[in-house]
């Protein structure tokens, strides 16, 4: 007769195998799903958001093409021309002095 003892040791023996192929099977499907990730493209929004976050021109960009569809591109030229071009001359200047 088998005591109760190895019953229950025998039965625990089992439970931690299937964990331990539950887990494996786990893993693995982890690791699939993340190099399947990783060579899917991101999304638009990702990359939207990459692109302003690395360049604010980006942004600048996309604020004059809404303003000349908003207000017409004679007067965006105008404002762009006027505030863009005396940023630009004067952050050169800045930059030319400190150095």
């Amino acid at each position: 007769m088998i005591s109760k003892a190895t019953a229950l040791a025998a039965a625990e023996a089992s439970v931690l195998e299937r964990m331990a192929a539950s887990r494996a099977s786990l893993v693995t499907a982890r690791n699939a799903m993340q190099l399947r990730q990783i060579g899917a493209s991101p999304s638009l929004v990702a990359r939207a958001r990459e692109y302003v976050s690395v360049a604010p021109n980006v942004t600048l960009l996309a604020a004059i093409l809404v303003g000349s569809l908003v207000v017409g591109p004679r007067k965006i030229t105008g404002v762009v021309v006027r505030n863009g071009l005396l940023a630009w001359i004067a952050r050169t200047v800045r930059r030319l002095a400190g150095n």
